[in-house]
């Protein structure tokens, strides 16, 4: 009896993240910055960001 060896294992392939603060680092040297989407924004500037 001969085994076979599947290439389909159950092992999942780890994929790079890299540290968020490094990360920002990084970016801060090439002149960028991530957004700032969970901000807490105040009334006033939002009336001032869709006014028309």
């Amino acid at each position: 009896m001969s085994h076979t060896v599947s290439k389909n294992s159950n092992h999942r392939k780890e994929r790079f993240a890299p540290n968020i603060q490094n990360y920002e680092v990084s970016l801060s040297y090439e002149g960028l910055e991530l957004k700032k989407a969970n901000e807490r924004k105040t009334i006033i500037d939002l009336k001032r960001k869709y006014a028309r």
